[in-house]
Formats: structure tokens, C-alpha cells, sequence
């Protein structure tokens, strides 16, 4: 037996014990997975909040850079005029104090600019949606708890007039008997009980709300630094994988990355837009039908829209409950309205403003949205589409590549074929 294949089969035989050590302890790994991801959340949250506030950033910093080439250009040309003027061939060549001036200052100031701005755009825009939608929301609720009282009243009413129809059910109830002590006993002691546990949740909650500022400001720092020094980052990752990867692996990681990196950010601007131009037809429509409550559901069948194929569904349900609470013929002419809307959505701007840029076809689509959100919720299905998409991605090109080296071998098996013979 050979050295390599006894090695083979030392570390097969090793995997397979630990991974029946490992199932034999599964509640345990699982609690050590979970205790792991608690401590390095902020990290990974961070790294998501680097890459969506470098979407506007970049775009920032390119106009950046295009507005200091012009005013770069308009020294020059300045600095040209005033060569003429003195007749000086040397002086249209040399750089003037005032556009060096200009440059250092730019190159200062250009990061840390793009990325305040850009930080403020994303918290203005949450914050237009939290004011538009949370109040709207909270006068519902509030119609909700002034309307039970009419409603109890009504049901009280009705089991009048139903126990006086029939009186079997009236001396029924009168008949039962009911040890109203100890039922007082034990409502109050219910009440207590409830009471301890709703300060109890009460007080883990604001702990956890604590917590979990603490990790997202921790987040938020960690993505500034990212941000700061991204280029030297992705130097440094290079390097490393230069360093302790074979040259064929290396080229493998390096193209995945670059792969779901362009396929992410077409994700994320593509549903960014198409969800802009949704919510302002739903508000606009909502607004020429007289609908209620129409800028609050035009941003919260926006926002929803972030999640592919589902995420209108939800924010229109809401909106349907929300109208039906003012006006429940409004509330069905919305839902019409709403499934029109989406059908012109699916099937003319979203092809358009998305087009083919993540690659995956529809029924894909729906079996990763489905599959993210039983496995991570919400998020889950944010992320899964991109996901899937990078992985149809790379198997489409793999699957090409040995569909490409069967046909070469297939061709040089004939040539060698037809020499023979």
C-alpha cells in the first residue's frame, strides 16, 4: 500500500469518527455554533453594512472624481489663457500651486466625504420610512382597541337576543355550577404570574434592545474601517491567497469572489430601483383611485419589494388590512388594483430595470425564495436569490467547461480513429 493512498485513508477514517462524535453531540454543536455566531455577528454585520453603503459610495466617489477633473480642467485652461496672454511656452506645461492645492485637498477629503454622505443617505431614507409607515400603523391599532368595546357590546347584545329565541340555552347556563371563589382565586393568581412574567420579558427585552445597539454601533464602526481601507483589504486578501493557495485553487477563489460580488451588486441596485419605481406607481395609483392611507402603503410595498417575488404580496396585504378598516369596498378595489400592478411589475418593469444581470430564471427564483425563508426568515430570502444565483452561476460555467473538454476528447478519439484506420 502506498504512503499517499494510506494517508487517504487515515484522514477518511479520522472524518468519519469525528462526524459520528459530532452527531452523537449535536444539541451541543449546535448551542457552540450559535455561542460563535453571537460573538462574531457584529463582524458579519458589519461586512453587510460595508457593502451596502459602498453601493452609494462608489457612485459618490466617481462624481467625486469626474467634478475634480473639471475643476482640474478649468485650471488648465485658466492657466492656458494667462500662457497666451504672456507668451510663455513653458507655462501651459508646469502644474500651478492653486491645482496641486486642489488635488491634495481631494484626495483628503474624497473618502471620508463619500462615506458621511452616503451614511446619511441610508438613515434618512430608513427614517422617512419609519415616520411614514409606524405612525399610520399605530392610528390603526389605536381604531382597533376604540372599536372592541362596540364590537363586545354587539356580541353582548347578540347572545341576548339568541339565549331569550331559545331558552334551553339560558337555563343551560344558569344551571352550571361555577365555584366563583376559586375561579376569582385562580384569575388572580393568573393575573400575578402574568404580571412577574411580563416585567420579566419586559426587562430581558430592554437588555437585548441594549445589546443589540451595542453590536449594531459596534457593526457600524467595523464597516467605517472596511469601508476606510478596502482597497488595502482586498491587497491583502490577494496576497494570501497567493501565498497559501495553489495557482489553479487561487484563480478558482478569486473568480468566485468576483463573481458574487458583481452578481450582489446587481442584485441589490436592480431591487433598490425596481422597488423605487413600484412604491411611486402604488402611491400614485393609490392617489388617483382616492384610496387611503396612500403614501404610508406606496413605501411599504417598496420596501416589501426588497424581498423578491413575495415582498409586494406582504406590503399589499397589509395595505388591503389597513384600508379595509376605513372602507372594506376600497379594500377589494385595492387588492385588484395591487394584483394589476404586480403584473405589469413582473412583467415589464422588473425584466427591464433587473433584465438578466443575477441570471436566474423564475422558477429558480421562487424555489431559493422558498427555501431562504423557511431556513432564515426575511433575511433568508434577501439573501437567497443572490445566493442561488451565483452558484447557477459558477455550475452553468463548470457545466460548459466539461461539456467543452468531453467534446475536444470525443473530436481527438475520431482523429485518432481516422488515422488509424
Amino acid at each position: 500500500m502506498g504512503r499517499r493512498r494510506f494517508l487517504s485513508m487515515f484522514f477518511a477514517a479520522a472524518g468519519l469518527i469525528v462526524l459520528y462524535c459530532l452527531l452523537q453531540k449535536l444539541s451541543v454543536v449546535i448551542a457552540g455554533i450559535k455561542w460563535v455566531f453571537g460573538i462574531i455577528s457584529p463582524i458579519f454585520v458589519g461586512f453587510i453594512i460595508a457593502f451596502v453603503l459602498n453601493l452609494p459610495m462608489r457612485s459618490l466617489e466617481n462624481l467625486w472624481d469626474k467634478c475634480e477633473l473639471g475643476i482640474k480642467r478649468f485650471f488648465v485652461k485658466k492657466k492656458q489663457k494667462k500662457a497666451l496672454k504672456t507668451a510663455s511656452g513653458d507655462a501651459s506645461v508646469k502644474e500651478t500651486p492653486v491645482e496641486v492645492k486642489v488635488g491634495k485637498v481631494s484626495g483628503i477629503l474624497r473618502r471620508p466625504v463619500c462615506l458621511l454622505v452616503s451614511i446619511v443617505i441610508i438613515f434618512a431614507i430608513l427614517a422617512a420610512v419609519v415616520n411614514l409607515v409606524l405612525p399610520e400603523i399605530g392610528k390603526t391599532v389605536r381604531l382597533l382597541v376604540d372599536g372592541v368595546p362596540d364590537w363586545l357590546e354587539k356580541v353582548k347584545k347578540w347572545c341576548i337576543e339568541y339565549a331569550e329565541e331559545y331558552p334551553v340555552i339560558s337555563e343551560t347556563i344558569s344551571g352550571l355550577d361555577i365555584d366563583w371563589e376559586s375561579t376569582a382565586k385562580s384569575l388572580l393568581s393568573l393575573i400575578g404570574t402574568g404580571t412577574l412574567g411580563v416585567v420579566g420579558n419586559t426587562f430581558a427585552g430592554v437588555i437585548g434592545a441594549f445589546g443589540g445597539i451595542v453590536d449594531f454601533v459596534i457593526a457600524l464602526i467595523f464597516a467605517i474601517y472596511v469601508l476606510c481601507s478596502k482597497e488595502t483589504l482586498a491587497r491583502q486578501m490577494k496576497r494570501l491567497f497567493n501565498a497559501f493557495l495553489p495557482d489553479k485553487a487561487n484563480g478558482t477563489v478569486l473568480h468566485v469572489a468576483q463573481t458574487s460580488h458583481d452578481i450582489f451588486c446587481a442584485f441589490v441596485t436592480g431591487q433598490c430601483i425596481e422597488a423605487v419605481i413600484l412604491g411611486s406607481l402604488c402611491a400614485i395609483g393609490m392617489l388617483i383611485f382616492r384610496f387611503p392611507y396612500a403614501a404610508m402603503i406606496g413605501v411599504l410595498v417598496g420596501v416589501t419589494a426588497l424581498i423578491p417575488v413575495v415582498g409586494a404580496f406582504i406590503g399589499a396585504g397589509v395595505g388591503a388590512f389597513l384600508i379595509l378598516m376605513v372602507d372594506p369596498f376600497q379594500a377589494l378595489m385595492f387588492v385588484i388594483f395591487i394584483v394589476i400592478l404586480q403584473q405589469i411589475e413582473g412583467n415589464v418593469i422588473y425584466p427591464k430595470v433587473v433584465g438578466n444581470s443575477v441570471g436566474l430564471p423564475a422558477m429558480w427564483v421562487l424555489a431559493s425564495v422558498t427555501v431562504g425563508g423557511g431556513i432564515g426568515g426575511i433575511i433568508g430570502m434577501l439573501f437567497a436569490v443572490p445566493t442561488a444565483s451565483v452558484l447557477y452561476t459558477l455550475l452553468r460555467e463548470v457545466t460548459a467547461k466539461r461539456l467543452e473538454k468531453k467534446a475536444e476528447q470525443r473530436e481527438n478519439g475520431e482523429d485518432e480513429q481516422e488515422a488509424g484506420e
